[in-house]
């Protein structure tokens, strides 16, 4: 008998071995059985996944494969964990509830936070140890705010372009929260501060973090004719949604960085439609070579406080600047406001401005069909929109507003509206776009927050009702496409390598659905309901959701930054 070299025997032995680890190994979790979507927008396929420690360490056949947990996933699908874009679940975190059940039970594992310019901590390393020390159960990607290094620069006489001086203390600021581990710059550009800055001034900001291979993100600075702050009675020149779009292109181009525009959504009748020629000029900016990406809600009416009598005709007396969402300014004296409104309709010429001012609000808001009454004295109205209620009494709408506000809650508006305006058509269009990621724009379940009846339902239900209202029942977009959406997208546009993928070697981020049930349950006079069919869900390789509960754990982390700037 001729007997084979040893080498060869062990050669042989090894390539054995090779070839069945997947058998051998034990693992922290198996999730058997199930169908693999894995986030880049292919369809699923059959296979195992294989998790130890946080990583996943195999994905194929491990039917034979001992595991600490085996998680039956047989009819149901196996995604990434997926990303919430631009949210404000500081608080919720800090105050101790890093939980954050109603992002897990979406399967969201990562968020982006420090949105709308405004950095919860600063400096950036204290607010990452400090967010480190109390745990969250979801990874966090951390921005520079502009609006915190605009205060930082200006203090409190920021109602100005800065100058030059000051612009270049916002930098360094800027460059330092860079070095500590931001990801990029976020900005609120229909805020305060931030609404007084010019485009050169936000554009020497992006231009900061190009060279960290950082990412520019805005609150655009208008989503309709107007910014939110500003009515056809202001003085100052009119800033469009079309301009908004076209200054974060701009940014985009002359720094050299990705950008993204936040929650996007045109607000009110006459900008319904216009969602096609933002993703036209969006897909012009991809042709020349530009990143610019689009998050988006799934829902048609916002979150915010609708007053449709301009302010400035309820304060007792005139303030500078005061904007129309400018809920808390510290000089506006609403004492007296029913009397105040009454004496400045006596005058023809300032009634006139009311009434056309309040025309415009109306429409903002969704028009007078679009404005659904949430809460008001005289409950027989509750449920109605502005439309019924002024039909009701015989009258226009604008002059049902102003009746509101004489005889309603004793606060500016007067009434809780919910205001349903923003269009299907814009939304479908925005979410066929391969550049559109995902959003709630939302905080935290909290006890605080449950003291509010009328959170916005996306607080509980985003991401399911993206999976099945649009793409399950309406299919106006695949399932795989909405996964990825949720998944390698976002991981892509903050420059993620080892996340939004199912694939061996990356981060255990990873949910467990049933196609069948998923859904979003909540709405707009019942928000606090959490979704259904998000049957597991993984952050760190670590149960955050476990047989549709929530769990105590907090695996989630401060994550750190991959992307290396682009040569230019």
């Amino acid at each position: 008998m001729r007997l084979r070299p040893v080498r060869s025997l062990l050669l042989a032995t090894g390539l054995l071995l090779a070839g069945a680890p997947a058998q051998a190994q034990d693992y922290d979790v198996v999730i058997r059985g199930g169908r693999v979507l894995d986030g880049s927008g292919n369809p699923p396929f059959p296979a195992d996944v294989g998790v130890r420690g946080d990583r996943i360490v195999a994905v194929g056949d491990l039917s034979r494969a001992a595991a600490r947990r085996v998680i039956d996933a047989r009819g149901r699908l196996v995604t990434p964990g997926f990303f919430a874009m631009h949210e404000h679940i500081e608080p919720a975190i800090l105050g101790g509830f890093g939980t954050l059940p109603n992002y897990t039970t979406q399967g969201f594992t990562t968020a982006v936070i420090d949105a709308d310019g405004d950095t919860e901590i600063w400096p950036l390393a204290r607010q990452r140890d400090t967010l480190t020390r109390m745990g969250s159960a979801l990874n966090l990607v951390p921005l520079v705010g502009h609006g915190t290094v605009r205060r930082l620069a200006m203090g409190e006489d920021f109602e100005r372009p800065a100058t030059i001086a000051e612009v270049e203390r916002m930098k360094a600021l800027v460059r330092q929260g860079m070095e500590e581990g931001a990801f990029g710059l976020s900005t609120g550009l229909e805020y305060v501060p931030m609404r007084y800055s010019t485009e050169e001034e936000v554009l020497e900001l992006a231009k900061v973090v190009a060279p960290f291979g950082g990412h520019y993100q805005a609150h655009l600075r208008s989503q309709g004719q107007h910014p939110k702050w500003q009515l056809p009675s202001s003085d100052s020149k009119p800033i469009t949604n079309i301009d908004a779009v076209m200054e974060t292109i701009s940014i985009g181009r002359l720094a050299g960085i990705p950008v993204m525009m936040d929650h996007l959504h045109p607000k009110g009748p006459r900008e319904w439609g216009s969602g096609k020629i933002i993703t036209q000029l969006v897909d012009r900016a991809w042709r020349d070579g530009i990143e610019v990406y689009i998050n988006m809600h799934s829902y048609e009416a916002y979150d915010e406080t609708i007053v449709l009598v301009p302010r400035w005709a309820l304060v007792a007396r005139p303030v500078r600047n005061l904007g129309q969402f400018d809920a808390r300014h510290p000089d506006a004296d609403y004492r007296n406001m029913r009397e105040n409104l009454r004496r400045r309709l006596t005058h023809p010429d300032t009634a006139r401005l009311i009434r056309r001012d309040i025309a415009y609000e109306i429409d903002r808001g969704g028009g007078p069909d679009g404005l659904l009454a949430m809460d008001y004295p005289d409950r027989a109205w509750v449920g109605k929109t502005l439309a019924q209620i002024a039909r009701l009494r015989g009258e226009d709408p604008v002059e049902t507003a102003i009746h509101i506000q004489l005889h309603g809650f004793d606060r500016p508006g007067g009434i809780q509206w919910r205001a349903f305006a923003v269009s299907l058509l814009d939304l479908e269009e925005f979410m066929r776009k391969d550049y559109t990621a995902v959003c709630l724009d939302r905080g935290g379940d909290t006890p605080r927050m449950r003291e509010n009846p009328f959170v916005h339902p996306g607080t509980f239900g985003t991401s399911t009702r993206l999976l099945r209202t649009f793409a399950l029942d309406r299919q106006v977009i695949s399932l795989p496409f909405a996964i990825r959406s949720l998944t390698s997208l976002p991981a892509q546009i903050l420059g993620l390598k080892d996340r939004g993928r199912v694939a061996e070697g990356l981060r255990a981020d990873l949910v467990v659905l049933d196609p069948a049930t998923v859904r979003d349950k909540a709405t707009f006079f019942e928000p606090f309901q959490y979704s259904e069919g998000i049957e597991y869900v993984l952050t760190n390789g670590q149960l955050v959701v476990d047989a549709g509960k929530p769990t105590a754990a907090k695996p989630g982390r401060i994550l750190e930054r991959q992307r290396v700037a682009r040569a230019r």
